[in-house]
């Protein structure tokens, strides 16, 4: 008979982490990395809140799944645009996720509070859920962590808040900086677009672990992976300083 994975075995895992009460953390997951979980995503969700406990905060990304890809001219494309979306009314309330089954049951629970941005919100749940809400940088502030679960650094887009701490050699911006044109043109309106490469976060995987930052543990078939946030944006801002080439390709 098969042994399914349960929500008591999740926590005993984020407890190997090092995930305590009070914690506040922000979560990307894959809930089929576990496998077979009793409960499904509820049951991750119920470990997650009873690990950190009443006074602990939960966060997740909750990207909107109200996105049109609109077809991108051959100048746009010559000139460096990655993507091109148009997007459709958002209601926090009812607008599912892009992020996966975990975060789209996250958000109809009860006391969760989801933020205004029309397609890159975060929603939140706990003592300080409406403050996260309003983005990774009251997670930064109140030194949260990011778990990863069946997921790496690719899917952290709080990494993005070490760009600002960074002065990008010229030839970086001239790589990720959209003309002027470009930016009036998409200024006003519901648009999500993005220009040059787009950072590669999953190589700082080996200099986190190297370093001690991230802490791994195995639970059912997934790795869960656990890192204090303010630690990674400054080790991301050590290694964009040093060579910003390594996350930003060539191409």
């Amino acid at each position: 008979m098969e042994h399914l994975l349960n929500k008591e075995k999740i926590k005993v895992g984020l407890r190997k982490l090092g995930l305590r009460r009070g914690d506040s953390v922000g979560v990307h997951s894959s809930l089929k990395s576990f496998g077979r979980v009793e409960g499904g995503a509820d049951a991750v969700i119920d470990a997650l809140l009873e690990t950190v406990g009443e006074d602990g905060n939960i966060v997740m990304s909750s990207q909107s799944a109200n996105l049109v890809e609109v077809q991108r001219t051959p100048e746009e494309i010559a000139m460096g645009v990655s993507w091109l979306f148009k997007i459709s009314p958002y209601d926090p309330q009812k607008t599912p996720v892009r992020t996966g089954a975990i975060p789209e049951t996250f958000r109809k629970r009860n006391g969760v509070i989801r933020g205004s941005h029309p397609s890159n919100s975060v929603a939140a749940l706990g003592p300080r859920a409406r403050e996260l809400s309003e983005g990774w940088h009251k997670l930064l502030e109140l030194d949260g962590y990011i778990l990863l679960i069946g997921v790496g650094l690719d899917r952290c887009t709080a990494m993005h808040l070490a760009e600002k701490r960074v002065r990008f050699p010229e030839r970086i911006l001239k790589k990720i900086t959209p003309p002027k044109w470009l930016l009036e043109k998409y200024s006003e309106g519901d648009w999500e677009w993005d220009f040059g490469p787009y950072p590669d976060f999953a190589k700082l995987t080996k200099p986190c672990l190297e370093s001690g930052i991230m802490k791994t543990v195995t639970v059912g078939e997934s790795t869960l992976r656990l890192v204090r946030l303010r630690e990674l944006i400054d080790l991301y801002v050590e290694y964009l300083e040093k060579d910003p080439d390594l996350f930003y390709s060539a191409s």
